[in-house]
């Protein structure tokens, strides 16, 4: 979700949003925001977080200035997450996002109607299995090569219309053979895919 919310920020035109992976080498540390801002180049910062527990989505956002650590803004959004309000939540929140910051930088050319998540899928566990592989193909590690392509067929089961699933399985597969896993044709996996 919060991947899927950074995709959807990019979207806005005038706002200017640091790439997935710079942005995202963060994940997990214990960070200074003023450091951050100078590794990025930005002058503001906006973090967050998001749990979940059984079928309860918590997000939180904040938007923070990096020269004087000063928390310009601050919401927390609580939901039931189900297929068919997965990427209803996406919008709504990132449309009070992109709505906030537009307030909070002063920005009058921020539109939130721009921002819309597309329903790729509405099998909620073949989505979160899609970006579990997506993570495992964005890893680019050995290790998790097979993890990944059988997260993503699990994926494609769950749903075999989910285009960006079986897009993900044949970026996948197609490099497998480069990482010196030959155990199964996966030159021929990844056309099918």
């Amino acid at each position: 979700l919060a991947e899927e919310l950074l995709n959807l920020l990019a979207k806005v035109p005038n706002l200017r949003v640091i790439a997935r992976t710079s942005s995202f080498s963060f994940k997990g540390e214990k960070i200074d925001i003023a450091e951050v801002a100078v590794k990025l180049n930005v002058a503001h910062v906006l973090e967050g977080s998001v749990r979940k527990s059984g079928n309860r989505v918590r997000i939180s956002a904040q938007l923070i200035d990096a020269r004087t650590d000063k928390h310009l803004w601050s919401q927390t959004y609580d939901r039931e997450l189900s297929t068919e309000n997965v990427f209803a939540i996406q919008d709504e929140i990132a449309k009070a996002i992109v709505s906030e910051l537009g307030k909070s930088l002063q920005l009058d050319s921020l539109a939130a109607e721009t921002v819309s998540a597309k329903a790729d899928t509405q099998n909620l566990d073949a989505y979160e299995l899609f970006l579990r592989g997506r993570e495992g193909f964005l890893a680019r590690s050995y290790s998790t090569i097979p993890t990944t392509i059988e997260t993503l067929q699990k994926a494609v089961e769950l749903d075999p219309g989910f285009a960006r699933a079986w897009a993900a399985l044949a970026a996948i597969s197609s490099i497998a053979e480069g990482w010196g896993y030959y155990d199964r044709g996966y030159r021929e996996l990844s056309l099918d895919a």
